[in-house]
């Protein structure tokens, strides 16, 4: 089940978000998501939350859709910001190679924007947690009777957990993103 639920946000990220691609995007978000989320969820359903088996369906799934869910989106915000803006800015960059620069020194602001980018949505959901918003785990704890503490707690572990993924997931891609020939994506009309 967690394979299925990888694939299908690679598929999501890659082929509805982006409009650009490179040759690998597929392989690359598929790696980069599926090795974040589930190094994440092993790590957090066993060790912060404390579930033993860790693979335990009614605990890893959720986790695992969860992390999946924001790390698509942080993953195909970075890598659609960094394509974009290699191929708005690819004379500056092939200035910055053609003067002695490194293909990491002339694509690192690249990769610092989309990053910021993929990031964004994340930090905001965590500056607002508690304070505005209420996340649907911890209301349906608190619907259910748990404690108010373990529902804090719960959340807690869970947006660390996300906005992990998330880093990991997004920077990879993008990395990988940086150092792989582009490709526009085809557009797909209705017949008729």
């Amino acid at each position: 089940m967690a394979m299925v639920l990888i694939i299908l946000a690679a598929y999501e990220a890659v082929y509805n978000a982006s409009k650009l691609r490179h040759i690998y995007m597929f392989p690359s978000v598929l790696v980069s998501m599926g090795c974040s989320c589930l190094l994440v969820g092993t790590f957090g359903t066993r060790l912060a939350m404390g579930v033993d088996p860790f693979h335990s369906p009614r605990e890893f799934i959720p986790v695992l859709g969860m992390l999946l869910g924001n790390t698509m989106t942080a993953t195909a915000l970075g890598v659609d910001s960094c394509l974009h803006q290699l191929s708005e800015n690819k004379e500056k960059i092939e200035l910055y190679l053609s003067l002695g620069a490194t293909r990491w020194e002339a694509c690192r602001p690249v990769a610092v924007e989309a990053m910021r980018t993929a990031m964004m949505p994340t930090i905001n959901q965590m500056s607002i947690i508690g304070l505005i918003s209420i996340p649907g785990m911890m209301t349906g704890q608190l619907i259910a009777g748990a404690s108010v503490m373990n529902a804090v707690k719960s959340q807690q572990i869970i947006m660390f957990l996300i906005s992990g993924a998330a880093v990991f997931g997004s920077l990879s891609a993008v990395l990988v993103g940086q150092f792989i020939p582009m490709q526009k994506a085809k557009t797909w009309k209705a017949a008729g």
